[in-house]
């Protein structure tokens, strides 16, 4: 009689595996969390930038000025035709978006004309829940630029 050995898990080696797993959930999770409003400031940073070269295009395209206002106490920002009070795009910032500061603009307005140049130069920056700031920095020449 010939005796085959059976194939198969032990429960031993189901709990070790699972053990070594749930450690390894356990190492990974705060790193994955302090990670998560990087991202989202870096999002909110990318989109922000998307959006003041859209309205600088369609400044450009149109001929007409094209305006972006900054509203610092409820985190969001409208595009819009310049004079006009009809809204393109209003973007409310993220919760983990701790902050919003616009520094060298009258009343908080970027304005870009149909060069698509903006009529004062001055940076506006985000700050995030555990302190990360990213900065954008907009030049008299309309070039935008993401500071840090």
């Amino acid at each position: 009689m010939i005796l085959r050995a059976k194939k198969g898990v032990t429960l031993i080696e189901l709990l070790t595996v699972i053990g070594i797993i749930g450690i390894l959930s356990l190492i990974s999770i705060p790193t994955f969390r302090a990670y998560g409003p990087r991202l989202e400031l870096s999002g909110s940073t990318q989109e922000l930038v998307s959006d003041l070269h859209y309205a600088q295009q369609m400044a450009v395209t149109e001929q007409k000025e094209y305006c972006i206002k900054f509203f610092p106490a409820d985190k969001k920002y409208q595009i819009f035709k310049y004079g006009t009070a009809i809204i393109l795009k209003e973007r409310v910032l993220p919760g983990v978006i701790q902050s919003l500061t616009v520094a060298g603009f009258t009343d908080d307005e970027i304005v870009y004309n149909s060069y698509g140049a903006v009529k004062e130069e001055g940076t506006v920056e985000l700050e995030s829940i555990n302190a990360q700031i990213k900065t954008i920095s907009i030049k008299p020449s309309g070039f935008i630029e993401v500071v840090n």
